[in-house]
């Protein structure tokens, strides 16, 4: 069974790293796709006018399963893996990092490009606040009007169940949301209860 939850970031975060004369801006930021990173990093091409690289890692989806990289023109591996390996050994997803290199005019090497790219995406993770998520489900209640306080307090004793909407006429309805992993058993919660039903909203 997966978690309940993921974690992302609340907002963009700067780690700034020199080394030989170079300069590495990292930025940390929170997207859901590719396509909000590339327009982050259309905005940050026109901040840095002057920058020869923009090389990114990015981590999408619940279960952290989309990864991409780019070395936007360094050598092979030495740039876009090394942002990538950092945002991986950290537990956050639907995030980027792009850094954007300023050559000093000193070669720093295969070895010193990972490290500069590595150290400068490690201090835009650390600088970063996180914030958790919370994957639910809703399921939708009907029941008759006598039946409200048996529903309310077995909704009151389930786990991190969530009341979102709520109409009470001649028959009313609840929509709830429900922790994920806790689905099933929601949909069973009022099984004993003849006039209350329950169903999933895809």
């Amino acid at each position: 069974m997966g978690k309940d939850y993921y974690f992302t970031l609340s907002g963009i975060s700067i780690g700034d790293y020199r080394e030989r004369g170079s300069k590495f801006l990292a930025s940390a930021f929170p997207c859901e796709n590719e396509d909000e990173m590339k327009a982050f990093i259309q905005d940050l091409k026109k901040e840095h006018p002057s920058a020869r690289h923009f090389c990114f890692g990015a981590v999408f989806g619940e279960d952290r399963s989309e990864h991409r990289s780019s070395d936007d023109g360094e050598p092979s591996g030495t740039a876009g893996l090394p942002i990538l390996n950092q945002i991986l050994s950290s537990e956050i997803t639907n995030m980027a990092i792009v850094v954007v290199r300023y050559f000093g005019g000193t070669k720093l090497g295969k070895p010193g490009l990972i490290h500069a790219y590595k150290e400068a995406s490690i201090l835009a993770i650390e600088a970063s606040k996180k914030k958790k998520i919370w994957i639910t489900e809703r399921v939708l209640i009907h029941f008759e009007y006598d039946y409200t306080g048996n529903v309310m307090r077995a909704i009151e004793q389930f786990p991190m169940a969530q009341i979102l909407e709520q109409n009470f006429l001649e028959s009313c309805e609840l929509t709830v949301s429900v922790p994920k992993s806790t689905l099933d058993n929601a949909l069973h919660l009022f099984d004993h209860l003849q006039h209350v039903n329950i169903e999933h909203i895809p």
